[in-house]
């Protein structure tokens, strides 16, 4: 496995580099349907993140974590992620709307599955801005969709 090879010629001092190769295997585990191994590699990557100055990068494979979780519901274990990543995004002077606005909808979502529905309509309606404002038009409708399912 190339990304195998490539975590173990990591030295010490590249540990920003395991981190990037954890987190890519962390997505070719979720991709293939293996929640364990993603979890184990998007969490070692999250604890190197920590240590580094790349906070858009932690807050994307903290959404990428929670995403795992709330693909078996474990919305416990999803939640604080999901903010974590709000927050880093939300702070950050050079986040993309874009970015924001895909870590916004899972968000949304577990506040719909949770039923939360004030707290989801306000996360999908600020989604759908996000999305207008990207041009993001399947962004736009879903989240019209989800809040029309709310109201009715």
């Amino acid at each position: 496995m190339p990304m195998q090879q490539a975590l173990d010629m990591c030295g010490p001092g590249q540990d920003y580099e395991r981190a990037h190769v954890l987190r890519e295997l962390g997505e070719l585990a979720r991709n293939a349907g293996d929640l364990a191994a993603a979890e184990t590699h998007y969490q070692q990557a999250i604890h190197l993140l920590r240590a580094s100055d790349d906070p858009l990068k932690l807050a994307h494979t903290l959404r990428h974590l929670g995403d795992v979780y709330a693909t078996s519901s474990n919305w416990t274990a999803a939640e604080p992620l999901y903010m974590e990543a709000l927050t880093l995004y939300r702070q950050h002077p050079q986040s993309d709307p874009l970015d924001l606005a895909n870590a916004i909808r899972p968000y949304a979502f577990l506040k719909t599955e949770t039923e939360q529905p004030k707290q989801a309509r306000e996360l999908w309606a600020e989604a759908c801005t996000l999305y207008a404002s990207a041009g993001i038009n399947a962004g736009v409708e879903e989240c019209r969709e989800r809040l029309d399912q709310l109201h009715s």
